[in-house]
């Protein structure tokens, strides 16, 4: 594994233990009263501050041993706007490395990737199914692929907006395992930077800690 290899691995391992960091008793739960905590208020009705609605994560992306290699990190900020809508931004790099023979018979290719996003989850049916969210998204994606010993390197950038659902399984008032499945409605097949960016396909599955 070479030095930019390990320092994505490095990276990605960071971005797990700062999301994990944040899984604290909040001090003003409600537990003990036999209900859930409060998303944006104290117990006694007092908004929360801001600082006190924000969540931190993201997670790890595209990850591949083997040829090709590929590994990612997604940090995302998020924001508890109401007791049932989140919103927040994040951004995303992969690191993808094809080795020789892949994809041209003497020539290995990297590819660089990078996104980010803005989304919007909202939980619309919680007294049947809490925690379920519908979950909008548009993302933007730069993507860069060098093969070796040729000196240009190709270039793409492509937008396109995400529909679909999340569901969080919540750890405390601030973080939680979310598991998306989401629908690309810009996807191409026929694109070929549609295709390398979304993997072939316009469905988006994602595992993240926010």
């Amino acid at each position: 594994m070479n030095h930019i290899q390990k320092l994505l691995f490095i990276t990605a391992l960071l971005t797990s233990s700062v999301a994990f960091g944040q899984i604290t008793e909040d001090p003003d739960d409600r537990r003990g009263q036999g209900k859930d905590p409060l998303r944006t208020q104290t117990p006694e009705g007092r908004p929360l501050p801001f600082g006190q609605r924000l969540r931190f994560g993201g997670g790890i992306t595209g990850f591949r041993f083997g040829n090709p290699f590929s590994l990612g990190v997604s940090p995302v900020i998020a924001y508890q706007a109401s007791e049932r809508m989140i919103v927040g931004v994040g951004g995303s790099y992969t690191y993808t490395r094809y080795k020789p023979g892949y994809i041209y018979p003497t020539q290995g290719v990297t590819i660089n990737q990078y996104g980010a996003r803005g989304f919007v989850m909202y939980e619309f049916i919680p007294s049947i199914l809490a925690n379920l969210y519908l979950h909008g998204e548009l993302q933007t994606n730069t993507y860069q692929q060098k093969v070796d010993q040729v000196v240009a390197a190709y270039t793409g950038t492509i937008a396109a907006p995400f529909l679909g659902l999340t569901y969080m399984q919540p750890i405390s008032r601030r973080f939680g395992v979310n598991i998306t499945a989401l629908y690309n409605l810009n996807y191409k097949a026929n694109d070929p930077i549609s295709y390398q960016v979304y993997g072939g396909s316009p469905f988006l599955l994602r595992l993240s800690f926010f």
